[in-house]
């Protein structure tokens, strides 16, 4: 189930989609620091393959995105 979720995660991200954190969180069952530590997960493999991308966060909605640098 992790590395589905980290999966669909990513696949939105690199999608051009914005996650948010709720929505995310009550539609897989899962609590916020896992969602947190997904979203770790792909921050250290966007550093080591993709340099030039961040996950950026849109103010207190907790809205996440990816962002070219």
């Amino acid at each position: 189930m992790k590395t589905e979720l980290i999966l669909l995660l990513y696949d939105s991200l690199i999608g051009g989609k914005k996650i948010s954190r709720a929505e995310f969180c009550a539609e897989h069952s899962i609590v916020e620091r896992t969602f947190y530590r997904y979203l770790r997960e792909i921050t250290v493999f966007l550093r080591a393959h993709r340099p030039s991308y961040i996950v950026d966060v849109a103010g207190r909605e907790g809205v996440y995105f990816l962002k070219k640098v």
